[in-house]
């Protein structure tokens, strides 16, 4: 079979197709028979032997090489080489390759595109080695994948899409995405994956330059959409541009979230607070499809049919893998679970402070010195007295030594441009290196060390090694959080040092409570730097300090930055001058620029001067309706925060299925005053099961009708609504119908729903049932409800376990909420006898802080 000029690619096209033609002759079995052993399709496998076809896939090519035994290296040559037979054909064919950026599809390597390597099993003698790393199992679809090429079909037949997948980390996301578009590579559709020389640099400097039939590879979104200082919102609005502009068309966005990121990206905020993902929710919004963590019953039946018909990957893992959750066994995860159980002491020391700096929001690039320093005190006194002289760098190549699927608990950063394969696992200088924490290990860290505050080692290598001014003010926040105020306030001053406004006036909100002085000349800082709402911040603490003419020319400093709330509060300053036209012209304004609140102020006033009748009840029907959903969110944050949920429960997010998200549908109806429209909306929302539409429907209810609200509750609940019971719960207890709330809180809690335990725990101790009251708080606590531990301090304090109230105070600021340490100082301080125990906050062990920072 020797070839004549293997530099053409129609000859390397021939040559290839001669060769698989040979090695299926030699095995004597039919291309049906090929297609089950290969695990491809028929379709697939008859086009690779179809002369007049285009080159078939890489992955193709080494799934019939492996399968007929021939060699695999060579044949992807070859293919390599033959690619461009492809796109001279598309072109004869009338499918020109446009300009744009990426490259054919068909060239990628699904690796190269960060799905996650397999674990690694016995393999076949003849597969070359190169081939045996990289081996993917084969691919069991499951229901997202229908979606998936619901929207993949209409990007073929011209329509530009966007989908999201989201769920944990390892579940098949980044797989399911490269096995959707594999019907475009034949098609000459491009990819591009934007990374150099940082992700969000690349998306937002070449989104632009984007051309038709083309696939945009946003593999964990993100690190586009979540980038800082405003970029993330700049490629949301990039990313909307480009499905909206026909000249591109068609193009596909596919991209990957976990579960926390999409609930962060897509909840409203609070009121009061910034609007920090305006642009990243409207992108979202429908375009969300989830991805659960494990196999269901259907899908393991087909993982054990591929299994049995030879693919050894799949049959390790359903013998392996627990609760059906393939994917994760697959991607190494249970093994680099074992080796940071089975790790020795400096290693395992270093992969935890890796982990407390992720949950803490150390970027995903950890310095190396930041860890050198951090690990020291995750150290016991003797272990670290057995440490030998070279202990640092035997623990950094332990923890890189790679397990199942050439996965390791924590890899060096690879610099781009050199060699991969002298890189990998490799460690140069320690110092200077960067480390990556592996993504299964990072959640493990967040699950089981939710209850740990780091030791002052960690605290000292943050402010000493640390730069990047947001991973300073993150570290920032846990401290404070967890009453180490001098760690916090140390981690303030440096994030001061570098200048970052919008990092400083985060701090300055943090600090409100503790230290107003400080709070405010963070505020004059960030507001000296330019930052709108720093200015209305300052203006803010002027004007409640008595200094009104300060705080009106900081107002009108941020009004004219363009801050909606400073131009609100300068409106009420006119007003209350009698100066009725220019408060009516600067609450214009503040609607203009965002802030909602000038709406009442607004109606009032053209309601008052005679104005339009229609556009005074057309404010006056929004400000209502904004009151309503502030109102909804207030009830959710309150049942969020008593249930000890982690995430808000103003969701769910929607999903690929649904032509718009319910919420964003809400909000739609509610900014524009449409009652009618938005009566619907929160209806069919709370039908759907949506908490945000069922507290927006029972809070419509309330104004005319009490008892159809407490009714539309009750529905709620019967369809499995938890909090609409909660809150029916909270209403009767209000009513003095406490023995209705405690029956609805027990059975609740006899259905197996821990929700409403603290609730109940709450009406224990009002009625004097100390001890059960008590028990129901640990259970709580046990299910992993912080705001228990805070009010059981409370009752071990009521109770004159003055001890117990103090320990479980520092078990509760440890998880990161440190309510129950300020309550009890507060308490403790207004009593006579006693002092307050933390006056200066709390060493990372625990012990009160001496001196005063």
């Amino acid at each position: 079979m020797a070839m004549e000029d293997d530099s053409s690619p129609a000859a390397a096209l021939a040559e290839l197709r001669a060769r698989l033609e040979y090695g299926l002759a030699e095995l004597g079995i039919t291309k049906t028979a090929l297609a089950r052993r290969s695990k491809l399709g028929r379709t697939a496998v008859s086009e690779a032997f179809n002369r007049s076809a285009p080159a078939p896939s890489a992955r193709t090519v080494g799934a019939l090489a492996r399968a007929l035994h021939l060699d695999v290296e060579a044949l992807l040559k070859l293919r390599t080489t033959a690619a461009g037979v492809q796109h001279r054909s598309s072109e004869e064919n009338g499918i020109s390759l446009e300009a744009g950026i990426g490259r054919p599809i068909a060239e990628f390597d699904p690796h190269d595109l960060e799905v996650h390597p397999a674990i690694d099993v016995v393999p076949a003698l003849s597969e070359p080695k190169s081939m045996q790393a990289r081996r993917l199992p084969g691919y069991v679809r499951r229901n997202h994948d229908g979606e998936l090429k619901a929207l993949v079909k209409a990007a073929a037949d011209g329509q530009s899409g966007m989908v999201v997948l989201v769920g944990p980390s390892s579940t098949g996301k980044t797989r399911a995405c490269w096995e959707a578009i594999q019907p475009l590579a034949s098609q000459g559709w491009r990819l591009w994956h934007p990374f150099d020389p940082t992700r969000a640099e690349a998306a937002l400097n070449d989104l632009k330059c984007v051309g038709p039939r083309t696939v945009v590879w946003l593999n964990e979104t993100q690190h586009y959409i979540g980038a800082g200082q405003g970029v993330g919102e700049h490629i949301a609005a990039a990313l909307r541009s480009l499905l909206l502009n026909r000249q591109a068309s068609p193009i596909l966005i596919l991209g990957t979230l976990w579960n926390n990121y999409a609930t962060e990206y897509t909840t409203l905020p609070a009121s009061g607070k910034p609007d920090l993902y305006p642009q990243t929710r409207e992108l979202l919004a429908g375009r969300l499809i989830s991805v659960p963590d494990n196999f269901d019953t259907v899908a393991i039946r087909d993982a054990r049919i591929m299994a049995s018909a030879g693919d050894p990957q799949l049959a390790q893992a359903l013998n392996q893998a627990q609760d059906g959750r393939l994917t994760q066994y697959l991607a190494g995860a249970p093994a680099l679970s074992e080796r940071y159980r089975m790790a020795a002491p400096a290693v395992r020391a270093l992969i935890q402070a890796a982990m407390d700096g992720r949950r803490f929001g150390v970027g995903n690039h950890i310095a190396g010195n930041f860890l050198t320093h951090a690990a020291e005190d995750y150290l016991t006194d003797p272990e670290y007295l057995t440490l030998g002289d070279n202990w640092l760098y035997e623990a950094f190549c332990e923890s890189n030594r790679p397990v199942h699927g050439n996965l390791a608990p924590l890899v060096p950063v690879r610099i781009r441009g050199a060699s991969y394969r002298h890189q990998l696992h490799q460690i140069d200088n320690i110092a200077s290196s960067k480390f990556r924490l592996a993504d299964s290990l990072e959640q493990l860290g967040r699950l089981e060390r939710n209850q740990f505050c780091p030791p002052a080692s960690f605290w000292e290598a943050a402010h000493e090694y640390l730069t990047d001014s947001v991973e300073l003010a993150n570290l920032a926040v846990a401290a404070h959080d967890r009453h180490r105020l001098y760690w916090a306030h140390r981690l303030t001053r440096r994030v001061e040092e570098h200048g970052d406004a919008s990092a400083l006036i985060e701090l300055a909100d943090m600090w409100m409570e503790e230290h107003l002085e400080l709070a405010e000349s963070l505020y004059r800082r960030s507001a000296e730097m330019g930052n709108a709402r720093a200015m209305n911040s300052v203006g803010y603490l002027r004007e409640d300090a008595g200094g009104r003419d300060e705080a009106k020319e900081w107002y009108r400093k941020a009004s004219e930055a363009g801050d909606g709330e400073a131009t609100y509060r300068l409106a009420e300053f006119y007003e209350h001058l009698g100066d009725a036209e220019k408060a009516e012209r600067l609450y214009r304004q503040a609607l203009d620029l965002g802030d909602t609140e000038a709406l009442g102020s607004l109606g009032r006033i053209v309601s008052d001067r005679d104005g339009d009748e229609v556009e005074a009840i057309s404010l006056f029907t929004r400000s209502i309706l904004l009151m309503v959903r502030q109102a909804a969110r207030a009830i959710i944050g309150r049942l969020d925060r008593v249930t000890g949920v982690q995430y808000s429960s103003i969701g769910p997010w929607g999903s690929g299925k649904k032509a718009a998200n319910p919420i964003v549908e809400i909000e739609e109806k509610g900014d524009a005053g449409d009652i009618r429209g938005f009566i619907d909306a929160v209806v069919d929302a709370s039908r759907n099961g949506v908490t945000y539409g069922t507290m927006c429907h029972y809070l419509l209810f309330t104004s005319e009708d009490g008892d159809q609200a407490e009714k539309m509750l009750e529905r709620a609940g019967r369809d499995g609504n938890t909090y609409a019971l909660l809150e029916l719960a909270n209403n009767r207890e209000k009513a003095g119908k406490v023995k209705e709330a405690e029956a609805l809180y027990r059975a609740l809690i006899g259905s197996g729903n821990d929700a409403p335990l603290a609730l109940l725990a709450n009406l224990m101790k009002k009625a004097g049932n100390l001890r059960e009251a008590e028990s129901l708080y640990w259970r709580a606590i046990a299910a992993g409800n912080t705001y228990a531990l805070c009010r059981l301090s409370e009752l071990k304090e009521y109770m004159g376990d003055h001890a117990g109230a103090v320990e479980i105070a520092l078990q509760a600021a440890n998880a990161g909420d440190a309510g129950a340490v300020r309550a009890l100082s507060k308490e403790r301080a207004s009593r006579e006898g006693f002092d307050d125990p933390w006056p200066y906050g709390l060493d990372p062990d625990g012990t009160p802080t001496v001196e005063s920072w």
